[in-house]
């Protein structure tokens, strides 16, 4: 039954939730909603704060609804940042970057600048197109800037199959429509090292930069 949002108010917060969590009881913070009938507790919802991410989480999002090898069949893919406990981290400014093989191709490339892809409110989504070969798609994702505490990467398993009625097309245009979505996948990928290479140069004179603003600083104090 549709339900309008309901808001509790003051019933969280964060110095409370820091308390807790330095002094190592973190699993003692969380909101607990239930839902009474007559006096009895009929549903519950429970929501933890999202701690460091320590990991990424991959899901389709197609309501359990399988793949059709058909060549057009589409498939929402959704990463997300995560938590040791899978709590999703919604504030954080990570990039994702998807990976995958398999009879597939991604909607998405550096071009469009939707792969790698910024995290927004926890989540990056990108879009999986199915072949008119049926099989095993694998999805990878994970994060573009590598680090000492860096979410650890997560893989995604689809499997695509035979559509129940034939396809209405000519052996050479399906082999020409599957020539030009290779040459564009090539030419993403091309794109993709050109588009790596420019952000590590800029990522060094980041640094550069800094290191000057430090010495700077340091002469100033001196």
């Amino acid at each position: 039954m549709p339900s309008p949002i309901i808001t509790f108010k003051g019933v969280f917060d964060v110095m409370h939730d820091k308390e807790l969590a330095r002094s190592g009881k973190h699993a003692d913070s969380y909101l607990l909603a239930e839902g009474l009938i007559d006096g009895q507790v009929v549903a519950t919802h429970k929501v933890m704060p999202a701690r460091r991410p320590s990991r990424l989480l991959l899901w389709a999002d197609n309501e359990k609804v399988e793949m059709t090898a058909d060549g057009s069949d589409l498939v929402t893919v959704i990463a997300a940042v995560a938590d040791d406990n899978g709590n999703i981290k919604r504030l954080n400014n990570y990039e994702i970057k998807f990976e995958i093989e398999g009879p597939r191709e991604l909607v998405a490339d550096a071009k469009s600048f939707t792969n790698p892809r910024p995290v927004s409110w926890g989540t990056a989504p990108v879009l999986v197109r199915a072949t008119t070969t049926p099989g095993e798609i694998k999805v990878r994702a994970s994060v573009v800037w590598a680090g000492k505490h860096t979410p650890v990467s997560a893989e995604l398993t689809i499997q695509s199959h035979r559509p129940e009625l034939p396809l209405i097309v000519s052996p050479e245009e399906l082999k020409r429509l599957e020539n030009q979505s290779q040459s564009a996948r090539e030419e993403s990928a091309s794109m993709s090292g050109d588009c790596k290479k420019r952000i590590e140069k800029l990522q060094q004179e980041l640094n550069r930069l800094k290191l000057k603003e430090v010495e700077r600083q340091q002469s100033d104090f001196e």
